[in-house]
């Protein structure tokens, strides 16, 4: 939808029914159905792909987003679900693929993240878990990433105030760990010990304390 949008802003606009604008690209294809009220965008709004079959439907409200935003791809299945509150993110916010995995959910508020993200590989495996208050992350974190077709690493921590704190642990796809230490405000303390792939100590590093 945002590379929807960043196009658009490079059409020209054609002349359409009082109320609604037609916009319509360089080869003459209409790219969006827009209601109006006087010189503002006011009512729902329909996006439309280059072989003309809408793709994205939602609402204006005195020029600014508002509702619920639905993409779909050229079969009806959803892609994306993202609502709005006078132009800005707020509430549920979701992204599948075009096979219907879902690959993200969040909620948002007031235009900032707030609550649980979590995100997922094309095959359903976890991908991040992060918690957040108004736009800060705060509490748990964690984030896996494919090696290759048979193995997950993964980091394991958790923020405070947007900035990591106590342990964190980063492990190889194998499982066992690769690094791990504490953190406090935002930097490393104590001692920090990292390891091979086998599980044999490599390395140690004291931080001290702050």
């Amino acid at each position: 939808m945002k590379a929807a949008w960043c196009t658009l802003v490079l059409f020209c606009a054609c002349s359409a029914p009082p109320g609604k604008q037609l916009v319509k690209d360089r080869q003459g294809r209409v790219r969006a159905e827009v209601a109006r009220v006087g010189a503002m965008k006011h009512g729902p709004v329909r996006l439309f792909n280059t072989s003309g079959v809408p793709t994205t439907r939602g609402f204006y409200a005195n020029d600014s987003r508002t509702g619920a935003w639905i993409t779909t791809d050229e079969k009806g299945d959803t892609l994306s679900l993202v609502t709005y509150n006078r132009g800005r993110k707020d509430g549920l916010q979701a992204y599948w693929a075009p096979s219907g995995q879902l690959l993200r959910m969040e909620r948002f508020q007031e235009g900032k993240p707030h609550g649980t993200l979590y995100r997922f590989f094309a095959d359903g495996s976890p991908r991040q878990l992060t918690r957040y208050n108004h736009g800060t992350p705060e509490g748990p974190y964690l984030e896996w990433y494919k090696v290759d077709s048979t193995s997950i690493a993964l980091t394991a921590g958790q923020f405070h105030h947007g900035e990591r704190t106590g342990r964190w642990t980063w492990f190889y796809g194998n499982g066992n760990p690769q690094r791990q230490g504490r953190y406090q405000r935002g930097k490393e303390v104590g001692l920090w010990r990292t390891w091979d792939p086998q599980g044999r100590e490599i390395r140690r590093v004291d931080h001290g304390t702050q």
